[in-house]
């Protein structure tokens, strides 16, 4: 009978920490979007004022206070019972998926352009690509492979060698789907197309190196039906 109390009591005691902790989290994500919401309204009524270094300042902050949130919604889920009540965010459609020995990735946003590399946004897509991927460890078995990568944006000519694919490769490295990024285990591509009917987002495709002259064939011809039918 004493178990039982014992038993009772911790779990009591567990479920109002996790509350404790739950509501707590609440308060610092409305802390979070009040902080945004200042700076935005900073930028919005003193244009006459604001020079690229405030922009540059809120971009930074705004990602910032992106990756807390995420963190925050992350932890949140991750001890809700309920599954209707976990609370749905962009991290959720990061997908992989293996068919005819390709890897294929999906990143359901915009990787950063080099000028605007900020530690967020790098560690964001790193971690979420090495998360998804890392039930294909060792897929190709340290053999030298192809990365390619597609960014889909709705602008028109887009500059694709300003394109950070760092974090990319970086998440494959940490999820061991490659053994190392040096020239002895792979090389990669990236291409760059137009959507304008789609959000941004970017797709990666990992492969034995033999496979990449008719793959990119293929992705060529695709889009370019794609593009004539826009």
């Amino acid at each position: 009978m004493e178990d039982v109390r014992a038993k009772k009591a911790f779990a009591s005691s567990f479920n109002n920490f996790i509350w404790e902790v739950l509501n707590n989290m609440q308060k610092e994500i409305l802390t979070e979007l009040e902080d945004l919401r200042d700076e935005t309204e900073f930028i919005i009524n003193n244009q006459e004022i604001v020079e690229n270094k405030h922009v540059e300042n809120y971009l930074r902050s705004f990602e910032r206070i992106r990756n807390n949130l995420f963190n925050k919604i992350k932890l949140s889920n991750k001890y809700e019972v309920n599954e209707q009540d976990k609370i749905t965010y962009l991290n959720d459609r990061y997908s992989a998926t293996v068919e005819n020995d390709v890897l294929k990735i999906y990143i359901p946003e915009v990787i950063p352009k080099y000028k605007n590399i900020n530690n967020y946004a790098y560690k964001n897509i790193m971690l979420n690509v090495m998360d998804k991927t890392k039930e294909y460890k060792d897929l190709f078995n340290k053999e030298l492979v192809f990365v390619f990568i597609k960014v889909v944006e709705n602008q028109k000519n887009i500059d694709i060698d300003n394109k950070f694919i760092k974090p990319i490769v970086d998440g494959l490295v940490l999820s061991k789907v490659i053994a190392d990024d040096n020239i002895n285990n792979m090389f990669y591509g990236v291409l760059g197309t137009t959507n304008k009917k789609k959000k941004p987002y970017t797709e990666v495709y990992v492969f034995r190196g033999q496979k990449m002259l008719d793959f990119i064939k293929n992705q060529i011809e695709a889009d370019t039906k794609l593009s004539s039918n826009g």
